[in-house]
């Protein structure tokens, strides 16, 4: 705080020159609701109030630049409560030399490197607040150095005695990283270079209040080079990155709340691969993504609790995650929670434009985990992590142990003119192991076969999903419209299992009891109704609907909780079990000046982008405001 209070009076003589120009930004949110108590079968309400407000000050004058941001939040929805200096940044660029000092954003190579950012409405921030300096070398050459630290939270997801806008714990690392490249090393081909080094201390802890905290100290050394090539219509990306981290000053750590050791290698060695391609000849175009990413191979009692893991990847690191990622209400709160530090597979997208009112997309994307592990339990019956890993590069594996996922994804979008019509319509269906447990026996049993074989046991929960997304928007007289968002979406839960038995000196097994599989059926449907006029205002209706919770909890069944919306409909006889309601009214000042109210219900979900996934409590009986202007 200190050091960015010092560049703020710094800057205060440039910042009241007369030649220097100013470009301000006011947001500020608020809201009175109340949410659930995570419990299962049990719905409990208490307050949740939040006031966010944002100041952002941009001035530039001749070859400097500034830009500040001031938040007053008490508290947010989610995070901790702040007042004062958030961020601050001072640029200075001239010919082949620019300078950056404070709150650092950007990346280095597409994010194996570093990839610094922030979502405010995530409570993410993997800014670096440091130095930036960037230097052009005979207009071919590149090179870049960073020097930084971070102090990014961290929220552990939802569940019983997990508060949204606490922060479970924060990062704390230093990074220094230096960065060459040089352009057109042949024609079209530009090649680059990194190194990374972090210096982290990482909070290890059972649960948020207890006794058995540590600060434990983290290194790693990350060298990386990548290779872009763009040619007439096509064009080509490789990165990769090796890694190479210790924790000198731990070998394990005792759980009290586990009463279990925890054992960590002094040493690991981690790599990471992208690749990415795109053919476009004409009217139509094809992008292939391969990833490979794996820098930790934690066993479950570690991976499953993050602050266990300390053989994770920096802040800082956010690699491409090789999958589509939705705008759709329902698929969004529904996604692809990927591991960074153990993930391969590849994504594929086709998209055609049919002819000029007419566009198709198609995704596939598939993944899976490098590394699988079962209890094992050997001849002298003592049980132990067993872990398997699937070596082949990009091809991710189909078996249970290894979280498969995959998703295909289709969208038409049409435009007719003489109506001002604009139709899209997608169909997705995606699959993924998301729980997983397996027992290995070394005898399977007493009899001569059994006794001749190992006997494994597993368990799994897989999601599968159906969802079909559609919005259709129509013009109207005066230059209003109309807009309709449908959303269905379907889950099959299956809960399954299933016993092999493998002769003894085999890896493959010879005989498989049929997959015992019981499926738990959920229905998803949201949609919404908006009236308006372009840049103007518009007033929404949002509807919101799910067959069953999987706590078992039943929402808006007591009329004595209802708020003024939820009455009026259960007056006009509609039942509101598990359905959620808002209406919502937003109003243009200025283009660039516009209120938004909202009053109803919001049900909660997960919240990612490029990865990075947060759990959103619901709103029940909620009023916001929100106000956002720029001058």
């Amino acid at each position: 705080m200190k050091i960015r209070t010092l560049l703020l009076f710094a800057v205060c003589p440039f910042l009241i020159a007369q030649e220097t120009q100013f470009s301000i930004g006011l947001s500020s949110f608020n809201g009175n609701a109340k949410t659930t108590i995570v419990q299962f079968g049990k719905s409990e309400f208490y307050p949740y109030n939040f006031g966010e407000h944002y100041l952002d000050l941009s001035a530039w004058r001749g070859d400097w630049s500034f830009w500040t941001n001031l938040e007053l939040s008490s508290p947010p929805r989610i995070g901790p409560s702040f007042a004062g200096l958030r961020k601050l940044r001072l640029s200075w660029e001239r010919d082949n030399y620019n300078f950056i000092l404070g709150d650092l954003y950007g990346q280095i190579g597409r994010g194996l490197g570093l990839n610094m950012w922030e979502n405010q409405s995530m409570d993410w921030d993997s800014t670096l607040r440091g130095a930036w300096l960037k230097v052009k070398l005979r207009q071919q050459f590149k090179v870049d150095l960073i020097t930084g630290k971070t102090k990014g939270g961290r929220h552990l997801g939802g569940g019983e005695g997990i508060a949204p806008r606490r922060r479970d714990f924060a990062e704390d690392e230093t990074v220094t990283a230096l960065s060459g490249r040089m352009e057109d090393f042949l024609p079209g081909t530009n090649v680059g270079v990194y190194l990374i080094f972090m210096n982290g201390r990482r909070s290890w802890f059972t649960s948020r209040d207890s006794n058995d905290l540590e600060i434990v100290k983290v290194t790693s050394i990350k060298p990386g080079f990548l290779l872009d090539y763009t040619g007439q219509n096509f064009d080509l990306y490789l990165e990769g990155t090796s890694r190479s981290a210790s924790i000198p000053d731990v070998d394990s750590l005792y759980s009290k709340t586990h009463s279990m050791w925890h054992h960590y290698e002094r040493q690991t060695s981690g790599r990471g691969f992208h690749f990415a391609g795109s053919f476009y000849p004409g009217n139509w175009g094809i992008t292939v993504e391969l990833k490979d990413y794996l820098y930790d191979m934690s066993s479950p009692d570690q991976r499953t609790h993050l602050p266990f893991r300390l053989g994770r990847s920096s802040l800082v690191t956010g690699p491409p995650i090789g999958f589509k990622e939705h705008s759709s209400t329902l698929l969004a709160r529904t996604p692809h929670v990927m591991d960074m530090d153990d993930e391969l597979g590849f994504q594929v997208e086709f998209n055609k434009q049919i002819n000029e009112n007419l566009f198709l997309l198609f995704n596939y994307s598939r993944s899976s985990r490098h590394t699988t592990f079962v209890k094992e339990t050997d001849a002298q019956f003592n049980i132990a992590w067993k872990r398997s890993d699937h070596d082949r590069l990009f091809i991710p594996s189909t078996d249970y142990g290894f979280y498969p996922f995959h998703e295909g994804y289709v969208e038409l979008t049409y435009r007719y003119d003489p109506l001002r019509m604009d139709f899209s319509a997608g169909l997705a269906q995606s699959s993924e192991v998301v729980i997983y447990s397996g027992h290995s026996a070394y005898k399977a049993g007493s009899s001569e076969w059994l006794s001749g074989r190992s006997k494994m046991f597993e368990l799994f929960t897989r999601r599968n999903l159906f969802s079909i997304p559609t919005e259709l928007t129509l013009g109207l007289p005066r230059n209003m419209f109309i807009s309709f968002d449908i959303e269905h979406q379907w889950e099959a839960q299956e809960l399954g299992s299933k016993t092999s038995f493998t002769p003894h000196g085999e890896s493959r097994p010879d005989s498989v009891k049929a997959v015992e599989i019981d499926i738990v059926p959920f229905y998803y449907r949201y949609s919404s109704l908006t009236v308006g006029k372009a840049s103007r205002f518009a007033f929404s209706f949002l509807f919101d609907h799910l067959s069953k919770t999987k706590t078992g909890d039943v929402f808006n069944a007591d009329p004595e909780q209802d708020n003024a919306l939820e009455d009026l409909m259960r007056r006009n006889q509609i039942e509101l079990a598990n359905k959620w309601f808002g209406v919502e009214a937003t109003l243009y000042v200025t283009s660039s000046t516009f209120l938004s109210i909202f009053y109803g219900s919001i049900q909660g979900g997960l919240k990612c982008e490029n990865g990075i996934c947060v759990y959103v409590p619901g709103l029940e009986d909620a009023s916001m405001l929100s106000f956002t202007t720029n001058f």
